[in-house]
């Protein structure tokens, strides 16, 4: 025991933090599933990674895919799509390490230096396990695809503002790229018979493993992915028919526009498929609670 001044405790014996809810009560069990519910399902993290962390998960991602898409039903132009998507995926994080690129003799901070992790042997999709590793793998493939696509929208976006129309017509030409990936994605997610998503993936989106509500509207990069769509194409309504390259601009808009078609047209199939009798697990809970609601 200290007999003179006091000494200031080092650091590591500082108390953690206490997490206290804003309205200064016990916070109740959450009544719907949020995004946080969503991408803990899904093994999502959100922790701010520097530009080598997401290189890492980036070639851990397409080692897993690419391990794995040899054994999935898809069709040829399905795998070329996938393929497609890791390529640009690829291709744009590379640019990113360019842009950063450090001098002669320099190592750039958060430098890679480790293989990526070999990618493990999984069973096939036809038993659960396999099944609801590949379901959660192509859902991560989504979320990889619609960052990059996030990305490709903003510089497609500040083209159009900027008048550089070879640069648009060369965003909507990969977007359109992109947007077959993700449609191929999907795919591959739900490469399993329908009987196997509805007694044995679907529960897992269910109370007690998630809560109820659990959806899609959760995926915050396609939120982003709408918004940044949307502002294109506010863009592209603006533009004057004297525009230079008007004629190439409207090709690549209306190829891009279709490719949105498809992506969607496959989204019902696959729930149509998966789920012929309809109903999402969120309208499910929302019925259920909107009848809770007139009963009390």
């Amino acid at each position: 025991m200290s007999t003179g001044s006091h000494e200031a405790l080092p650091s590591a014996a500082l108390l953690n933090p206490l997490s206290l809810p804003d309205d200064s009560r016990i916070p109740g069990a959450p009544t719907s599933g949020g995004v946080a519910d969503y991408e803990r399902y899904f093994h999502i993290s959100r922790d701010a990674p520097d530009l080598a962390t997401w290189t890492r998960g980036c070639l851990d991602l397409q080692a897993a895919v690419l391990d794995d898409l040899p054994r999935a039903g898809l069709e040829e132009e399905q795998r070329v799509g996938i393929v497609t998507g890791l390529l640009l995926a690829s291709h744009a994080t590379l640019m990113s390490w360019t842009r950063t690129a450090p001098g002669p003799g320099e190592t750039p901070p958060g430098t890679v230096t480790e293989q990526p992790s070999a990618p493990s042997t999984v069973a096939s999709a036809g038993d659960q396990a396999g099944a609801l590793r590949r379901w959660k793998l192509g859902h991560q493939l989504f979320h990889l695809l619609l960052t990059v696509m996030n990305t490709t929208l903003d510089e497609t976006v500040a083209a159009a503002r900027d008048s550089q129309w070879p640069s648009l017509v060369s965003g909507m030409e990969r977007l359109e790229a992109l947007y077959e990936a993700a449609t191929a994605a999907m795919t591959y997610a739900s490469d399993f018979p329908s009987s196997v998503y509805r007694n044995e993936i679907r529960p897992t989106m269910e109370p007690p493993f998630v809560a109820p509500g659990f959806s899609g509207v959760f995926n915050r990069e396609h939120q982003v992915m709408a918004d940044r769509l949307h502002t294109l194409g506010r863009a592209l309504e603006n533009l004057s028919p004297e525009t230079g390259a008007i004629d190439a601009i409207r090709r690549a808009e209306a190829s891009l526009r279709a490719a949105q078609r498809r992506n969607r047209r496959n989204h019902v199939r696959i729930c149509e498929r998966c789920v012929p009798e309809g109903g999402s697990l969120r309208r499910q809970h929302l019925v259920r609670e909107e009848g809770r609601n007139t009963s009390t």
